[in-house]
């Protein structure tokens, strides 16, 4: 099943792990939030996991790189279709791990995703970027993606709501 299809890295003729990137299962998801806390490091991880929890039954879906067993790369993704674009994939929250960085994790993972998107039947793959995180943003355009707009938000709690809660 093409969910199911894994990309191996046979780059690896170091003593290093080898690399394979794959579809995370649902039960698996666990496994990502200690990637996810390092952009999110002021939010609770029991709010985050809660979020991922809401996030599942909303039709998310994750891929990660494995080494060795342990994921040390994941790109969320999210899928719809827009009048002006028409299908994409929304890819949301990739994360490498510091340890990690620099050996082209980024890049295999981001070509799996497309691959995958692609076989989905997307036409395009969006992404957001904080704006405060330069190096992504070099990432990104060195990978193809243009940046075509400005992605707004507004707060919609309370001024003393904590956050996650529902007004």
């Amino acid at each position: 099943m093409a969910q199911h299809r894994e990309a191996k890295d046979t780059r690896r003729a170091t003593g290093e792990p080898e690399l394979h990137v794959r579809l995370l299962a649902e039960a698996e998801f666990a496994v990502i939030l200690p990637l996810i806390r390092t952009l999110n490091p002021d939010i609770p991880p029991t709010l985050l996991a809660a979020r991922l929890d809401d996030m599942r039954k909303n039709g998310y879906q994750c891929a990660g790189v494995f080494a060795g067993g342990r994921c040390v790369a994941v790109a969320g993704l999210w899928f719809g279709t827009r009048f002006w674009c028409g299908r994409y994939v929304d890819i949301d929250n990739v994360v490498v791990d510091e340890s990690w960085r620099g050996r082209g994790i980024g890049r295999l993972l981001l070509d799996w995703v497309e691959a995958y998107a692609r076989r989905q039947g997307c036409e395009k793959a969006v992404l957001d970027a904080y704006v405060t995180n330069g190096p992504a943003h070099a990432f990104y355009i060195r990978r193809g993606y243009r940046i075509v707009g400005f992605h707004f938000d507004k707060d919609l709690r309370g001024s003393g709501d904590p956050p996650g809660a529902i007004p």
